[in-house]
């Protein structure tokens, strides 16, 4: 069996609900079940004379039933004919499922084009769900028909009811029962050229939207449903929205920001008052070249965050290798969480502490414009951050000029920590020979 062939057999097989049996069934050892089993290559046939006295369970593209099955049928295919008698159920699914025999049982059907042909009989209900479902003049169900799909052809003869959700209805066969379905109807063009397929079918010819039934073969009640297609193929949603409430979201989501940013600066400037000091000095002092060097760092942010990233990769691999792998576990452990906290610091300082220094700044000005306050005390620096803070929420609530100074503001903050963190790494690289020349005098 070619590849392609298995794998459009079992594609069909995988959408059709009605054959998840077949598909349990087919996936566990055969000594497991009673029963009897066909399985193609590609193709799988029972032949006419050919009795089985159990349940049988045939798989493959192209599958013929022609004998007779003394339980139920499990057929799954491209192509499933049914022309031989059935005593048990049928369960089938294919892209084109034929049936011209006798069904003791039910028949559940699952496709693209379902047909029951002349002299078809099925002493039970029909159950289907596929595009098109046709019971041709002299076929015969004895029972009713359940199913849904996007069209449905009578011709022959059900005893009892028919129930379904459809998009094209006819009826010229006689129908013993009532008949309820839901069709659909155009308001415009409807395009019945463009067509569904299923693969290694002929087309079916699609039916306009709507119905056609002759009232007089209805022995019971005609109920249809019309559905009109344009609220099927194009659903609109209307929303009706106070402009009020977008206004009301801004403002708590500037709140809620203030608060947060309010919280953090408090904690810093407890706990790290120093650091955050010099941050404000050097905004204070070289705001321009600040911002330069914010541009610069995030044009070559994901540079250096890949070349970060190979490097903790390589030294990881590297030091694997010369301990026989007994530490790549451990080594891939740290510089994941190595890389991960860079990013994680890398956000924090541009989210929040990059607007606290800037709003800080602002507010620190402003206040001492009203007033002589020395800033020796804890508060003074609070009250300068909150009058900071509100200015840069106030600014961030405009439009357009809000998005703009939000850039500008964390620019020039990721430049100002830029330089510290420069300035810091090079004292550090300055004093590190000097100690160990006095360590060593």
């Amino acid at each position: 069996m070619s590849m392609k062939k298995n794998a459009r057999k079992w594609a069909w097989i995988l959408t059709a609900t009605v054959s998840l049996v077949l598909l349990l069934a087919l996936s566990i050892p055969l000594a497991v079940y009673a029963g009897e089993y066909i399985e193609g290559d590609p193709d799988a046939t029972l032949g006419e004379d050919e009795v089985v006295e159990d349940d049988l369970f045939i798989a493959g593209d192209d599958i013929l039933v022609a004998g007779t099955v003394e339980g139920d049928l499990f057929a799954a295919g491209e192509n499933v004919v049914i022309s031989g008698e059935v005593e048990g159920n049928v369960f089938a699914a294919g892209a084109a499922v034929t049936v011209s025999g006798n069904v003791e049982g039910s028949l559940i059907l699952a496709g693209y084009n379902l047909t029951l042909e002349d002299n078809a009989s099925i002493r039970r209900n029909v159950y289907f769900g596929g595009f098109s479902f046709q019971a041709m003049e002299n076929s015969r169900v004895d029972r009713s028909i359940y199913g849904g799909g996007y069209q449905m052809i009578l011709d022959g003869t059900v005893d009892r009811d028919i129930t379904a959700g459809l998009v094209a209805l006819e009826i010229s066969g006689p129908v013993g029962g009532d008949v309820v379905v839901q069709v659909g109807e155009t308001t415009g063009d409807f395009d019945t050229t463009f067509n569904v397929w299923a693969p290694g079918v002929p087309f079916v010819q699609m039916l306009d939207p709507g119905y056609v039934v002759d009232e007089d073969l209805v022995g019971g009640e005609l109920s249809i449903r019309v559905t009109p297609m344009e609220s099927i193929q194009e659903p609109t949603i209307e929303i009706d929205i106070d402009p009020a409430y977008f206004i009301l979201r801004g403002i708590l989501r500037r709140v809620g920001e203030f608060i947060a940013l309010m919280l953090v600066g408090m904690l810093v400037l407890w706990l790290m008052r120093g650091t955050f000091l010099k941050a404000v000095e050097e905004v204070k002092s070289n705001a321009g070249m600040d911002t330069l060097w914010g541009i610069l760092v995030y044009l070559l942010y994901i540079p250096v965050v890949s070349v970060i990233f190979f490097v903790l990769l390589g030294v990881s691999i590297f030091v694997g290798l010369i301990t026989l792998g007994n530490l790549t576990g451990e080594m891939i452990s740290i510089s994941s969480l190595s890389f991960f906290g860079l990013l994680t610091l890398f956000g924090i300082l541009t989210s929040l502490a990059t607007k606290v220094v800037i709003s800080y700044v602002a507010g620190r000005w402003i206040l001492g414009q009203l007033s002589k306050l020395s800033f020796e005390n804890y508060w003074h620096h609070v009250g300068a951050l909150g009058i900071g803070l509100f200015l840069y929420e106030v600014l961030r609530a405009i439009p357009i000029l809000g998005i703009l100074f939000l850039i500008l503001v964390v620019v020039i903050g990721t430049g100002a920590f830029f330089v510290l963190i420069k300035n810091a790494l090079s004292k550090t690289a300055s004093t590190a020979p000097a100690e160990v020349e006095a360590k060593s005098a």
